[in-house]
């Protein structure tokens, strides 16, 4: 039954987490007391809906069922779980949490009719000691049954989550990165300057990043935890996750619009923006920071994909032949770019990025659909291997279970399952919005969307699907 809803309400109420002085639509962090959080919850503005309830919130002779009581649980990684009762009086629950440190905080709140809890929401939050900012919680309707809480008894109404079993991001969404091994999604934030990391199982925000100046490049270090920062002024840094360090790893001495990290040791970095032979591509030992290799091509390359299975990168270019896929072969000892070609098909077929590795690194697809094999053999390499039977918006790959998740370009608002052996699609699965990106995890199938300008994001167990 909870699945229908994701067809059954397309209605949005917001849920505020409210300050202390009486104002709406607040939620007060550490205003007397630092590294506190004061609950002030105001259901009043949410009553007026009535007509636009989901059914299973009724009670068996057609009325509301009673809300008898609020509680909220706070967790963060490395520290132990916080729950607490909120008091309620007229239609507003009231609580304070105190001891927090500072960083980002997952709070859930549940509510509850008796023993059943009919809404569960969850919002995270950044607590800053001295500082006050709005959350805004959005509620989907639960079907599960748990012990109440030990206080609150006042009935209350509450609004429903715009799009139920997705969570909304409460960012600008400007790049999306995954560092598959470290289990975490990477979300850039021009608007801020901050990248927001969050675990890749949970779409839970950690943490929040600070990005100096403003990155032409970016991509996740092959080992995880840690993203390399390419500057118009041919700085390349290094942003460490953990310890949120910035460390300049070479000057290029030149513009950066493009980072490839190729192994621990080397990554490309590219200037590439109009036709000619200005367009240079240098490998950098991260190590020591020198530039162990250079090459000028004629093509201004984008789109990049590294294949980690046999050392190749490719990107396309545009306009050109009229397009057309090149590979870029680099030295994995040496670091030495060995060469820089375009396919022996010059336009013949489609492409478009972004270019995905898939079939345990035995292919390449574009966004066209149309796939070629990928070899380190120069005279097998980008050789024409069919098509997909859609174009995409984007592709990730399961060689564990040997799937692919395809978020398609034939105006369906679908995520496509189809088997990397035979690529028949064995599964359909509805999006509520607009697909934008799709990533692989051990046990999940991360899944972003668009309404208007505001993402959401929801992660697909594969269990749940029935894929393992």
């Amino acid at each position: 039954m909870k699945k229908s809803f994701f067809y059954w309400l397309p209605v949005f109420f917001a849920l505020f987490l409210v300050g202390g002085c009486g104002q709406s639509g607040s939620l007060e962090k550490g205003t007397t007391t630092p590294g506190a959080i004061s609950f002030n919850l105001n259901f009043t503005d949410l009553v007026k809906n009535n007509a636009k309830r989901v059914y299973s919130t009724y009670s068996s002779n057609g009325t509301p069922q009673a809300i008898t009581a609020v509680s909220v649980t706070l967790s963060r990684s490395g520290h132990s779980d916080i729950t607490q009762d909120l008091s309620v009086s007229n239609n507003i629950a009231t609580g304070t949490v105190t001891g927090l440190d500072s960083g980002y905080w997952h709070i859930v709140a549940n509510v509850y009719h008796n023993n059943a809890s009919i809404y569960t929401g969850a919002v995270d939050v950044d607590v800053i000691a001295g500082a006050q900012v709005t959350a805004q919680i959005l509620f989907d309707p639960a079907d599960t049954s748990t012990s109440p809480p030990s206080t609150g008894s006042v009935a209350l109404t509450v609004g429903y989550n715009k799009y139920p079993g997705y969570s909304k991001l409460n960012q600008t969404v400007s790049t999306i990165l995954q560092d598959s091994v470290n289990q975490k999604i990477y979300i850039y934030d021009s608007s801020l300057g901050v990248i927001a990391v969050y675990d890749a199982g949970t779409m839970v925000r950690e943490k929040d990043l600070q990005v100096s100046g403003t990155p032409q490049a970016m991509a996740v270090a092959t080992e995880g935890g840690s993203i390399f920062l390419g500057y118009s002024t041919g700085k390349i840094y290094r942003l460490n996750v953990s310890d949120e360090s910035l460390v300049q790893v070479a000057d290029s001495l030149m513009s950066v619009n493009a980072v490839v990290p190729i192994s621990s040791k080397y990554l490309l970095a590219i200037n590439a923006t109009t036709w000619g032979p200005s367009n240079t591509y240098k490998s950098i030992d991260v190590t020591s920071g020198q530039a162990v290799s250079t090459k000028s091509d004629w093509y201004p390359l984008y789109s990049f994909a590294f294949n980690q299975q046999n050392g190749m990168t490719y990107g396309l270019d545009t306009g050109l032949s009229p397009a057309d896929i090149h590979r870029i072969a680099v030295n994995n000892s040496t670091g030495s770019i060995d060469t820089i070609s375009d396919s022996r098909y010059h336009g013949d077929y489609n492409f478009g990025g972004p270019i995905s590795v898939i079939n345990h690194g035995s292919r390449i697809a574009t966004a066209s659909g149309n796939m070629f094999v990928s070899s380190a053999l120069s005279s097998d390499d980008i050789t024409y291997a069919g098509n997909l039977g859609h174009p995409y918006l984007d592709l990730a790959s399961d060689d564990t279970l040997d799937n692919l998740y395809m978020l398609n370009r034939d105006n369906i608002t679908k995520l496509l399952v189809l088997s990397q052996s035979t690529f028949f699609q064995t599964l359909a699965v509805d999006l509520v919005a607009q697909p934008q990106r799709v990533f692989n995890t051990p046990n999940g199938i991360v899944v972003f969307v668009k309404d208007d300008s505001t993402y959401y994001v929801k992660v697909f167990s594969k269990h749940a699907l029935g894929l393992s």
